[in-house]
């Protein structure tokens, strides 16, 4: 099996992973009592943008918005990754499947706003072409290495060029496995380590992502040690964190460095000069987006931001400025105003001894953006509010989504939230009390006197 077959099928995978993540999700999430339904949403973009609608929103979801039509498109992206899987029409079922992730990403707002979700998508628009012609085109082949390193040299680039003196000095790493998102087991272990190790990784992974991208662009020799190292360093993030299918993908995008350019190819029917024209158009719109990074100009951002540019490549690179502490928020109800019960998330840290979670390649994405949340200091973004009020309203939908609801008979009358800055425990601490964390109490965030109760502010 070459390296465009192997693509293809891993991209199978990372499909899977998203939409059947997404089925148990999207009723708690976008269902007409879900926290942001997407009838309501379609009906604010109807209203602003008229009959432009269609081009600024592309999505499936014009057709209905009914919660049996929200799950259909879900299962039907969750059967199509298994077809892709199995080699079925490849072609036609990688259109199909982008046009459904699509939909999903389109109406998705605060929950689908991950720059995996979009990179899903370009890889996807990349690979219809790439699989049109074995061996692919020339400049198509080339399109996709370029893709590769374009993602690398952004999630290096965005990091030096950010300021952030803690990527300076090399120190942060010492905050990384703590306050991402959703940290896993490992990630406990590796925050052990003293300062030293955490540096000499931090050098490393600049190495990874600023140097050795060069080497996809040199003979095969080269390009086999860029894929060793690629792939080493996106297991390691694989192991040490959750970020999703993330990761996965990436090894996706990996795999055509296996394959090499056979340019005699280069436009010899007119099916490969269709293939080499998309590969140049996609090799001119990463060149725009590289450029952005470190020479923005206007007319770059509005070219980017066409739709039609937009729905097929966005910029990329995560943790430009590295988050220092975790804070976290805990959602607390009552019916008296005395006892105190906590709602438990799946994922995200709450009880001390709870040892933190495996779950990428899936995503909860509740969970993740309780993260973003608890960073708004005293700002309460408006999916979190209506996340409340369905905690107040008791919706099962909702309420399906996390681990354990405190009130099972019937939702509290009150709700607070507190702040509490969250710390990995050390070794002596694990060996002694069996926890995983510790945390500091900070303060109640100020909530809206309409039936949750108003804490004291930060």
């Amino acid at each position: 099996m070459n390296g465009q077959a192997i693509c293809l099928h891993l991209l199978g995978v990372v499909y899977l992973c998203a939409f059947s993540s997404l089925l148990w999700q999207v009723r708690g999430l976008y269902a007409r009592s879900g926290i942001l339904p997407i009838r309501q949403f379609l009906r604010s973009i109807s209203h602003v943008y008229g009959r432009r609608r269609f081009v600024e929103v592309p999505t499936l979801f014009w057709l209905g918005t009914g919660d049996g039509w929200i799950l259909s498109l879900a299962w039907a992206g969750t059967l199509l990754s298994l077809l892709l899987l199995a080699d079925v029409y490849p072609v036609l079922i990688l259109a199909l499947l982008f046009a459904l992730y699509l939909s999903f990403v389109s109406v998705g707002q605060d929950f689908l706003s991950f720059q995996w979700d979009r990179l899903l998508l370009e890889v996807s628009f990349l690979a219809f072409f790439f699989a049109l012609q074995t061996p692919p085109s020339p400049l198509m082949l080339l399109a996709w290495w370029f893709l590769l390193a374009r993602l690398m040299w952004s999630s290096g680039l965005v990091k030096f060029l950010s300021g952030d003196p803690n990527w300076r000095n090399g120190k942060a790493l010492c905050f990384h496995y703590e306050t991402q998102p959703l940290p896993n087991r490992v990630a406990w272990y590796m925050h052990q380590l003293p300062v030293w190790a955490h540096q000499a990784s931090t050098f490393v992974m600049f190495a990874v992502e600023l140097l050795v991208p060069f080497l996809i662009f040199g003979p095969f020799s080269f390009r086999f040690v860029a894929f060793c190292v690629l792939i080493f360093f996106q297991i390691l993030l694989i192991v040490t964190g959750n970020f999703a299918f993330f990761n996965l993908l990436t090894i996706a995008m990996c795999m055509p460095l296996l394959s090499s350019i056979v340019w005699s190819n280069l436009l010899a029917t007119p099916l490969g000069i269709l293939c080499d024209m998309a590969g140049l158009f996609f090799i001119a719109i990463n060149c725009v987006q590289l450029l952005r990074l470190v020479w923005p100009k206007q007319w770059m951002i509005r070219f980017l931001q066409t739709p039609v540019v937009s729905n097929i490549s966005s910029s990329y690179g995560l943790f430009a400025v590295m988050t220092t502490e975790r804070l976290e928020l805990v959602i607390e109800g009552s019916d008296d105003k005395i006892l105190w019960q906590p709602y438990a998330f799946r994922h995200k840290p709450g009880r001390m001894d709870r040892p933190p979670t495996q779950i990428a390649p899936f995503q909860p994405r509740l969970d993740w953006q309780m993260w973003f949340a608890a960073l708004r200091g005293g700002w309460i973004d408006p999916w979190l509010r209506q996340f409340l009020n369905h905690l107040l309203m008791g919706s099962p939908h909702v309420l399906a989504l996390l681990k354990e609801n405190p009130f099972p008979v019937r939702p509290p009358k009150y709700l607070r939230i507190g702040v509490y800055r969250y710390h990995f425990t050390d070794r002596t601490a694990r060996r002694e009390t069996g926890q995983w964390w510790r945390r500091v109490f900070i303060g109640q965030l100020p909530l809206p006197e309409d039936g949750l109760m108003h804490p004291r502010p930060l």
